[in-house]
């Protein structure tokens, strides 16, 4: 029994040491991602403001075919690579034609750059026949608009979006595939618009982000003769003004992490599963638990059999039939044998997820997999990032800006907090002692190297600290033996 006492009041020391520590150390990382974040979640409106003149059409024409709205496209950057098609959704919206191969996220910003330009110069061996497009004669206006574009896409260096009106076939602008807003609201939320590098600091806040969840929610919790309602009522008793205040920020900064908890977890989660470090862990439990997403063969071809290929209209019409009612993205082969692969673009439909591979020559649909075909883990996270980046609208948006506002107030009132317990000239950690440490379960410790094993970037950083504070431990027990003696 002298054990689980001694456990019980030992172990609220220690996590209450590592909850101000890892509130201390990792306060203006999480600041920033909760700042950026709200930025991010209002990407929709700001695109809408930003882009309008690329995505939306300057002219309202019934759509022409989707090859026509291509060499419409090809005319305006001859020699350029295709590498998928968006086709629009009505008659207001552009058709996006992407130009160039796609950047890989680990290289560096420089390496993508010469990667993008060495494929611009080899394109031509690897570009869609213009050649059955020929025929298409485009009208005065929409060539001086195609030089026009053309002029800006050399300013482009690497892959580029150009916005085709469906209807008038007017090449309405082109940028960078990541010269979007979104783009770069992204990578300031993920690595400070610094690269791929520096992608660990913001999975080291998030994952002590996680810790101090936790453990906020370990020392909330009511224990001993303490009942349910003395951590949902305010306690109004203590006469000390300063006592008072402080008691009166520490209930604000746990009551409103506690009603905002279940929303704060599921973004922290769904922020961890695509970071570089636990991502990587994430993706390799998923494969080994058979959770991953279906994917397509990777020899797949199409069987030319002396036929003509199919044009691009009738493999977007293919598709349609098969999943109707959801903007999709076109890749065209890029050899004689080559498949078209057709998969969704929309992410606010994820039950209408899909990818498809086309035969060129014959239209038969050699694979396709669907919602139904999602391992319940894939349609967690298929869910869970839309959710995550606020794709599903208003009211994701509003969830989103609560738990950001919740996440800043508590990083504020957890500083005010120490500012009022904090002595003159001192840090004031809480204090712990080596019988603190003697106290820990040893679950907790296998729960911790666990978690530890899961979230390197936690892991590396929890050993350090636990590191320090047993040599802190070590070297004050000694200084109090030296001076009892």
């Amino acid at each position: 029994m002298a054990t689980q006492d001694n456990s019980s009041t030992l172990l609220p020391q220690l996590f209450w040491r590592l909850h101000f520590w890892s509130g201390i150390i990792t306060a203006p990382i999480v600041l920033f991602a909760a700042f950026s974040g709200l930025l991010y979640i209002f990407t929709p409106q700001i695109e809408n403001w930003k882009h309008a003149s690329l995505d939306q059409a300057n002219a309202i024409a019934p759509a022409q075919s989707l090859d026509r709205q291509i060499a419409a496209a090809q005319e305006a950057f001859p020699g350029k690579t295709i590498r998928s098609i968006i086709p629009s959704v009505d008659t207001e919206q552009t058709t996006q034609v992407i130009f160039g191969e796609k950047k890989k996220r680990v290289q560096s910003e420089k390496t993508a750059e010469k990667t993008a330009e060495k494929t611009a110069t080899h394109s031509d061996t690897k570009a869609i026949d213009t050649n059955e497009h020929a025929s298409h004669q485009h009208n005065g206006a929409n060539t001086e608009s195609n030089s026009e574009s053309n002029t800006e896409a050399h300013k482009i260096s690497g892959p580029f979006i150009a916005y085709i009106n469906a209807g008038t076939l007017d090449v309405q602008g082109s940028i960078a595939e990541d010269g979007r807003f979104k783009e770069w609201a992204r990578k300031l939320h993920s690595s400070f618009l610094q690269g791929e590098n520096w992608r660990w600091i913001i999975e080291l806040g998030a994952c002590w982000m996680l810790f101090m969840l936790v453990s906020g929610v370990y020392l909330w919790w009511p224990r001993g003769n303490a009942n349910w309602r003395s951590v949902f009522v305010r306690d109004r008793r203590d006469t000390n003004a300063n006592n008072k205040s402080r008691r009166d920020w520490r209930y604000y900064h746990s009551i409103f992490s506690i009603c905002s908890l279940v929303l704060t977890f599921t973004i922290i989660i769904t922020g961890i599963t695509w970071a570089k470090y636990a991502g990587a862990n994430f993706r390799e439990m998923q494969s080994a638990l058979g959770q991953s997403s279906p994917k397509a063969p990777m020899q797949m071809r199409s069987n030319p059999n002396d036929q003509p290929r199919l044009s691009a209209q009738a493999i977007f019409d293919i598709a349609q039939k098969q999943v109707p009612g959801i903007q999709m993205q076109l890749s065209p082969p890029k050899t004689e044998d080559g498949v078209w692969r057709v998969e969704s673009y929309d992410r606010t439909q994820p039950s209408k997820r899909f990818q498809m591979m086309v035969d060129a020559y014959s239209g038969a649909i050699l694979y396709q997999s669907g919602w139904q075909d999602l391992p319940l883990l894939a349609k967690a996270t298929a869910v869970g990032i839309p959710f995550h980046r606020g794709e599903f609208g208003w009211w994701n948006q509003a969830l989103l800006v609560i738990v950001a506002c919740s996440v800043i107030f508590a990083v504020i009132s957890g500083f005010i907090m120490w500012l009022k317990r904090r002595k003159p000239q001192t840090i004031s950690a809480p204090k712990v002692s080596n019988k603190a440490l003697r106290a820990v379960p040893i679950l907790l410790w296998i729960t911790l190297a666990f978690f530890a094993y899961a979230l390197p970037v936690f892991g590396i950083s929890l050993a350090l600290l636990l590191a320090l504070e047993i040599m802190a431990v070590l070297v004050s027990s000694k200084a109090s033996q030296g001076a009892a003696t």
